[in-house]
């Protein structure tokens, strides 16, 4: 890189410190506007993070390897967790149940649903213990990719890349919150939106020349999906069962949202932040269409591979192989890094700060119950140095960021997700039931972890198994447990009213609004994925399949575009004429 390409990173580092900084008074005294901005974040300034809190630069690098390999096949193989199926079931209803809760984070959440007796109060220590986890191994992954994305393209080693970023991350994160995080990620977002843009561009215009290179993914640009075929074998990975692994990708997304964590606890908390239910519609919506960025430009990176003839040989060094070509001169490829080291630090500050609130929230408020408002923020500011610290120190370990991404998705969230979607829709659950199915849950992903190599198992298996065992946990300890106070469950009822199993005296005044919320959830996750292959068919020249993409996309946002309606709380029995 060049000196101009090193002023432009230099500068937005700088950039990052000084809006921290001037948004540090805005961040509150008090836990509630530390972590959730004081609930009075706009919609669009929510959707805006949520996009730049997902699209990270690891994921990024995994997808660019996958579209160099299987060409538009990567979107469908990313359904295991780079898709996000679990914003479409936000964006339909999940949303505005979180926000209904009132609550400030899933952990605490459990005492609503489970009352403030030990299963209520296991519940809640059990998940804010599952969403550390999830967070410091997320931590793993995201700085492992960033230290080999950034030292092949900067002075500096993979150790000197990560604690520089996680410095600077860290520091505007413990100034000013969640206002800090989500107003540096709005300014984030457009800096990945003209990024992804350029690229996108630039690898249209090169997929004739990257077609007559070779590019071994061209194969597969074609829609709809294969089903099986022995070409999705290749440097060790097998998906020539591809419409088996496909459907269980896509059951494990789907599950993820049904059970309201998203894979991250970061998710929950956009929504927990909103102004109002109204709001949380159009955060779902928005953020879909903002994170549609990520898939042209990663195909846009492989398709400049192909040309430029970087193999595949370590997919985690086609990003920065590429960018360190003539395609992208001076100042543009400080630009481009610029974006990518945005897409980096919006998932480190969002992660952070969401993992902190579980840690001070849901493990030291409860230990001392009479802390005010300044002390729990400075507990927020060790919380976040902790989870630092230890993602750091364990991220030193990481050889593979590939293999990380695997284990994150394949073997740790199916660990909670069964339990996690059962405490809305099982009337029966009780906290217990929850707290054995989590953890039988971690037990049986760590014998697959280790035993799948031996065991001959793909990953449709694995999650299975996992997430069998879970299942079985959670239904034999909530039956071998008493069920939660009849008053307790209808509290907790009557304020969300999630649909499911529930007492039908409870659920019949609300029959009309649960039939909606179920068609809105698939017509959300059809929307979703026609929002992410249009701009990739257009990118590929499949002209028909653009055109019908397009008419589906404008028939299920009409649909799903919010109405005015009825204030919240309203039965079906007195909306209707």
């Amino acid at each position: 890189m060049g000196t101009v390409d090193l002023a432009i990173v230099g500068g937005y580092l700088l950039g990052l410190l000084v809006l921290g900084a001037a948004l540090a008074r805005q961040a509150g005294s008090g836990a509630e506007a530390y972590f959730l901005g004081g609930r009075g974040l706009p919609w669009w300034a929510l959707g805006s993070s949520g996009m730049s809190s997902n699209l990270d630069v690891a994921g990024t690098m995994t997808i660019v390897a996958l579209f160099y390999l299987f060409g538009l096949h990567a979107l469908f193989i990313e359904m295991r967790g780079g898709v996000v199926l679990p914003i479409a079931v936000f964006a339909a209803f999940m949303g505005a149940w979180h926000r209904r809760s009132g609550v400030m984070t899933t952990a605490e959440w459990m005492l609503l649903r489970f009352g403030r007796g030990p299963g209520g109060r296991a519940a809640r220590t059990t998940a804010a213990l599952t969403y550390t986890v999830i967070t410091i191994g997320m931590v793993v992954f995201f700085l492992g990719a960033a230290g080999k994305f950034l030292a092949g393209l900067l002075p500096f080693t993979e150790f000197q890349c990560q604690a520089g970023m996680l410095a600077v991350a860290l520091v505007y994160t413990m100034m000013s919150g969640l206002q800090g995080v989500v107003w540096t990620d709005v300014f984030q977002a457009a800096l990945i939106g003209l990024a992804a843009l350029y690229v996108a561009v630039l690898g249209a215009v090169q997929l004739d020349s990257a077609v007559a290179a070779g590019w071994p993914g061209a194969d597969w640009n074609f829609l709809p999906p294969a089903w099986a075929n022995e070409g999705l074998r290749l440097d060790g990975l097998d998906y020539s069962a591809f419409g088996w692994l496909l459907m269980a990708w896509a059951a494990k997304g789907v599950l993820e949202g049904l059970g309201g964590s998203g894979g991250s606890a970061y998710m929950a908390q956009r929504f927990y932040a909103a102004r109002g239910e109204a709001d949380c519609r159009k955060i779902g919506l928005l953020w879909t269409v903002l994170f549609a960025c990520r898939w042209p430009m990663a195909a846009g990176f492989a398709i400049l591979a192909a040309v430029l003839g970087v193999g595949a040989g370590d997919p985690e060094r086609i990003l920065p192989s590429v960018l360190a070509s003539a395609f992208f001169p001076e100042g543009v490829r400080g630009l481009v890094v610029a974006a990518m080291l945005a897409a980096a630090m919006s998932t480190f500050d969002s992660t952070i700060n969401a993992g902190a609130s579980y840690l001070v929230n849901d493990c030291y408020q409860p230990l001392r119950p009479s802390a005010g408002g300044r002390e729990l923020v400075a507990a927020g500011w060790a919380s976040s140095a902790l989870i630092v610290t230890l993602g750091l120190l364990l991220a030193l370990q990481v050889e593979s960021v590939v293999d990380v991404w695997v284990a994150i998705v394949i073997n740790l969230f199916p660990a909670f997700l069964v339990p996690f979607a059962l405490r809305w829709f099982w009337g029966r659950m009780n906290g217990w039931g929850f707290t054995v199915g989590v953890a039988a849950g971690f037990a049986a992903a760590l014998a697959v972890f280790w035993g799948a190599g031996r065991w001959g198992w793909n990953e449709a298996a694995q999650l299975g198994a996992i997430s069998g065992v879970s299942l079985l946990a959670t239904v034999a300890a909530t039956w071998l447990t008493a069920p939660v106070p009849d008053a307790e469950a209808r509290a907790f009822y009557e304020k969300v009213r999630p649909f499911g199993w529930w007492p039908s005296a409870w659920s019949a005044p609300w029959r009309t609004e649960h039939r909606r919320e179920c068609l809105d959830g698939a017509a959300a996750l059809a929307w979703q994925m026609a929002t992410f292959l249009c701009p990739l068919a257009l990118m590929f020249r499949l002209w028909t399949e653009s055109a019908l993409l397009a008419l589906l996309w404008t028939a299920l946002l009409i649909r799903l575009w919010p109405r005015p309606g009825p204030p919240a709380g309203t039965p079906a029995a007195f909306t209707q004429s």
